[in-house]
């Protein structure tokens, strides 16, 4: 257990760290109310989805936190290819899996607009758990089996000993994260991701040595397309790059390609540490 000072600030830290979220999250609701509906559909469609694992034994660990982690749109592009072409990105979020610690998942729920005015509801999932896990949607047809994790951590090269406070860490973690840029490939064309300033969450696990952790995410656009994970376990900074999109792409660190993800397609496969599945949606009225 951390010293009780070390504790309190990381407490501190933690909570104004999700006020501030919840706040953005809150407030967009409030002024829109069709971007509160949007938000209540996507955390309709995450309680639809039933969890299971006789591997995965933590409490929460299989619940999903109630506030995304990040929430977005882009109404410039889509992403879903059907016949229906043009469709447009109206609003996403990002969930965590998992209340406490390292996420045991994140799922990603995208509502898209085609042109005749017609929607569907996208799902992505990453696993980051060494155990195995399984969910299955009450009503449509998605189910997956978490096989694997999608996160391998690496020792980070050259990086100081982890800080001794929670404001420090963050510091570093934020100087840390400028040596990675991330590139995916959308339409043919190869795109730059920009880096969020603020990691999308931030955790800590005395149980699995965690003494601080955080995921930074790139982003083309408003869209989170690539993420970077930092851990510390109180002598040393660990890395690993996770994938939130099925298209190509690819991470460098200081230069030098550390990560690179073919096109993901599903062709009817239900597990792996990474998935995506969809169904179509009612419009608003």
């Amino acid at each position: 257990m951390a010293p009780l000072h070390v504790r309190g600030n990381w407490l501190a830290y933690r909570a104004a760290f999700g006020l501030l979220v919840a706040s953005i999250c809150s407030v967009a609701a409030q002024e829109d109310p069709e971007a509160k509906g949007r938000l209540e559909l996507m955390q309709s469609a995450l309680a639809s989805l039933e969890l299971e694992s006789s591997e995965v034994k933590a409490k929460g660990a299989l619940s999903f936190v109630s506030k995304p982690l990040l929430r977005y749109s882009d109404p410039t592009r889509g992403g879903i290819k059907t016949e229906a072409a043009n469709n447009v990105l109206l609003d996403a979020g990002v969930w965590r899996l998992g209340a406490e610690g390292r996420p045991t998942a994140l799922v990603t729920l995208e509502i898209y607009e085609f042109p005749d005015r017609s929607r569907a509801l996208s799902f992505e999932f990453l696993s980051l758990a060494e155990a195995k896990f399984s969910l299955k949607h009450k009503t449509e047809n998605i189910s997956w089996d978490a096989t694997a994790s999608g996160l391998t951590l690496k020792e980070l090269p050259d990086a100081p000993k982890p800080a001794s406070t929670a404001p420090a860490r963050l510091a570093q973690m934020r100087q840390l994260v400028r040596r990675f840029a991330a590139k995916e490939r959308f339409n043919n064309e190869s795109i730059g991701c920009r880096l969020l300033a603020q990691p999308i969450d931030r955790y800590q696990s005395p149980a699995d040595k965690i003494v601080d952790g955080a995921i930074f995410a790139f982003a083309n656009g408003t869209n989170p397309e690539l993420g970077v994970v930092f851990e510390a376990d109180g002598e040393h900074w660990l890395y690993g790059i996770i994938r939130l999109t099925a298209a190509e792409s690819s991470v460098t660190l200081d230069g030098r390609q550390v990560m690179a993800f073919e096109r993901f397609s599903a062709r009817g496969r239900r597990d792996g540490p990474y998935n995506s599945a969809s169904y179509k949606i009612e419009p608003e009225r």
